[in-house]
C-alpha cells in the first residue's frame, strides 16, 4: 500500500490536503458537542464531515485493489475488441454508453453546484451581515477547527482556499470511484447482452442437414461462449472485490447525509446555506439509486444467460448438441 501511494504521490497530496480538512473538522465537532454547540451547527457539519469519510474510503479500497482494478479493464477490453454483434446489439450498445454519458454528467453537475454553492456563501452571508449592520464578517465555507483565528484577514483568503480545494478532493474522491463503478457495470450489462445473442444464434437453421455444421464446430463454439461467461463472471467478482466494503459504508453513509441534509432544508431559512444541501440531498438519493440500479441490470443480465440457452433452437440439433446445451442450462 505504501508503495502504492509513492508512485501516486499526487493522489498521496490531494488526500493529505483533505484530511487535514477532516482533521480540524472532528475536533470542531468535539469541541462542540463539549462546549454546547446547536443543533443546526451539528446537521450543517455532519453532511460534510460524512461525504469526506465516505471520499477517504472509496479512495482507499480503490488504491489497496488496484490490481482487480486494471485486471477488470483488461478483462473488459479483451472482451469488447472480440465481440462480435449485429445491429441490433450494436444500437442497445450505443443507448447504454449515452445513457452512462448522462448519468454521470448529471452527478458531475450536482456535485459541481454544491461545491459551488458552498464557496459562494461566505461571500453572501458577508455581503448580506455588512448591508445590515455595517461591518465585515469574514465567515468560511466549512465548520473546520484552526489553532489560529481564521477570520484574520491576512489568513483567511489561503484558508478559504485550502477549504476549497479539499472540497473538490473530497466530491471526485466519490465521483471518481463510483462513475468507473457504473462504466463497468454498463460494459458487463452490454457483454452479457452480446452473449446472450450469441446462445440463441448457436444452433443454425435447419443444422441437421447443414455438413458445415458438425458435432465438433458446435463444441468448439460453445466452449468459447462459455469461456466468455466465466470471464464476465470473473470480472463481477473482482468488481465486487474492490467494491463491496466502501459500498456498504456508502449505503450506511448515504443514510445519514440524506437525514442530515433533509433537516437542514426544513430548519434553514437563509437560501444561500440551503443551496448546497439541495444538491448533497439530491446527489445521496441518486447515488444510491444508480448502485442499486446498475446492480440489479448485472444480476439480471446474468439471469438472463440460462433463458438465452433455453430459446436457442435446441430442438433442431442432435443428441450430443442437445447435452452440452442441457449441462449449460443446469449450470
Amino acid at each position: 500500500m505504501a508503495e502504492r501511494l509513492r508512485r501516486h504521490w499526487r493522489c498521496s497530496v490531494h488526500m493529505l490536503s483533505l484530511d487535514i480538512a477532516v482533521f480540524g473538522e472532528f475536533i470542531w465537532l468535539i469541541l462542540g458537542l463539549v462546549i454546547g454547540a446547536t443543533l443546526w451547527e451539528i446537521t450543517y457539519l455532519l453532511p460534510c464531515l460524512t461525504l469526506c469519510l465516505l471520499g477517504n474510503f472509496k479512495v482507499y479500497y480503490f488504491i489497496r485493489h488496484l490490481q482487480h482494478v486494471n485486471e477488470t479493464v483488461m478483462i473488459l477490453r479483451n472482451l469488447q475488441s472480440n465481440a462480435e454483434h449485429n445491429n441490433e446489439i450494436e444500437s442497445e450498445m450505443n443507448h447504454w454508453v449515452t445513457f452512462l454519458s448522462s448519468v454521470t454528467k448529471l452527478l458531475l453537475t450536482l456535485t459541481t453546484l454544491g461545491v459551488l454553492a458552498f464557496a459562494l456563501g461566505p461571500f453572501l452571508i458577508t455581503g448580506s451581515y455588512y448591508f445590515s449592520t455595517g461591518e465585515i464578517k469574514l465567515v468560511l465555507p466549512f465548520l473546520i477547527w484552526y489553532p489560529f483565528d481564521e477570520s484574520d484577514i491576512r489568513i483567511w483568503p489561503f484558508v478559504y482556499l485550502h477549504q476549497l480545494w479539499a472540497a473538490w478532493v473530497c466530491v471526485f474522491s466519490v465521483y471518481g470511484p463510483d462513475c468507473f463503478f457504473f462504466t463497468c457495470c454498463t460494459f458487463i450489462h452490454i457483454q452479457f447482452r452480446i452473449l446472450q445473442d450469441n446462445l440463441k444464434r448457436i444452433v443454425k437453421e435447419d443444422a441437421r442437414n447443414r455438413p458445415d455444421v458438425t458435432t465438433d464446430t458446435f463444441k468448439a463454439e460453445l466452449v468459447q461462449l462459455v469461456n466468455d461467461h466465466r470471464e464476465l463472471i470473473r470480472c463481477v467478482n473482482l468488481l465486487d472485490i474492490t467494491y463491496s466494503r466502501s459500498t456498504l459504508f456508502n449505503v450506511v453513509t448515504s443514510s445519514l447525509i440524506i437525514c442530515a441534509t433533509g433537516f437542514n432544508l426544513m430548519a434553514i431559512k437563509n437560501v444561500a446555506l440551503m443551496a448546497p444541501f439541495t444538491s448533497f440531498l439530491t446527489f445521496g438519493l441518486l447515488q444510491v439509486f444508480f448502485y442499486c440500479y446498475y446492480g440489479d441490470y448485472v444480476m439480471r443480465s446474468s439471469i438472463g444467460v440460462g433463458d438465452a440457452v433455453y430459446n436457442s433452437r435446441w430442438y433442431e440439433t442432435g443428441a450430443a448438441e442437445r447435452k452440452y446445451l442441457l449441462i449449460v442450462l443446469l449450470r
